[in-house]
């Protein structure tokens, strides 16, 4: 701050928090990144069929041809955007200690994700 010392102490409870749960690039990716609690996998985006948010913004559905993913969390809407243009290149579940500590949040938060393989039956539907 120009050596100028602020006033507002810079500690844990005044910073914004971004709980990093959306990496985004302008160029649209190849696949989609998907970062879960206990699972890890990539998808193609040629295989994305459906996104859908809902009204609150706390739930972000994905379809593709071979998964279900089920996005829980907060202030969804830039997900539902990023990988409705295609340009999300990692979804992942948010440090919920740290955004919990206090302050502001900046960024979707990510409480939760759920991603379910669709079985040959389910997929001949689709």
């Amino acid at each position: 701050m120009n050596g100028i010392n602020s006033k507002i102490p810079d500690n844990v409870s005044t910073r914004a928090r971004n709980p990093q749960c959306l990496e985004t690039r302008d160029v649209p990716g190849v696949c989609l990144r998907l970062e879960a609690a206990r699972q890890s996998i990539a998808i193609p985006y040629a295989l994305l069929l459906r996104v859908e948010l809902s009204t609150d913004e706390s739930g972000c559905n994905l379809t593709f041809a071979t998964h279900e993913v089920s996005i829980r969390g907060r202030w969804l809407r830039p997900i539902y955007v990023a990988v409705s243009q295609g340009q999300a290149v990692q979804v992942g579940v948010g440090n919920s200690v740290q955004v919990t500590a206090g302050g502001p949040v900046t960024g979707p938060l990510v409480t939760g994700m759920q991603i379910d393989p669709l079985d040959e039956s389910a997929r001949a539907r689709r």
